[in-house]
């Protein structure tokens, strides 16, 4: 058997190559998408987002939409995600019970956010103690008028 030569289209870096890989690429960034979408935790968002790209790919995947795209729904699934969180939050009227569920996100879902999307998890830090802060003054009124009626 005779090896391909180096200037064939089978070797790694033809373009004949680099151009099916590409469009692998994109393929595989569409599945993605729509695991992204079905994505129930922040873990699994950025998971699906990391794609593997080397070499002359690496390069060229900006000739395809794909990765953009993929970038975009998993920063969309994260924002639908966080809002979800909030809404729980939200719903919290006990102190120690919103604090608890608080630091449970902070520690296993937000700390996803904060090196790819730092403005989500800067936003997340901010609406959470606002929250906190919130419950914890409706509380405090409360407890005094409880008192005054004693």
């Amino acid at each position: 058997m005779n090896a391909p030569s180096p200037d064939s289209a089978d070797t790694p870096d033809s373009p004949a190559t680099i151009e099916q890989q590409l469009a692998e690429l994109e393929v595989e960034c569409r599945f993605r998408i729509s695991k992204v979408r079905q994505s129930a935790s922040m873990k699994d968002v950025m998971q699906l987002r990391a794609v593997e790209m080397r070499g002359e790919v690496a390069n060229r995947a900006n000739e395809i939409g794909g990765p953009k795209a993929l970038d975009l729904a998993a920063e969309k699934r994260m924002r639908e995600i966080l809002d979800g969180h909030l809404m729980d939050l939200r719903g919290q009227r006990d102190v120690g019970a919103l604090d608890a569920l608080r630091s449970q996100f902070l520690h296993r879902e937000w700390v996803f956010l904060k090196a790819s999307f730092p403005i989500l998890y800067r936003e997340a830090e901010i609406e959470s103690d606002k929250l906190l802060v919130r419950l914890e003054r409706e509380t405090d009124a409360k407890r005094k008028r409880m008192r005054g009626k004693a």
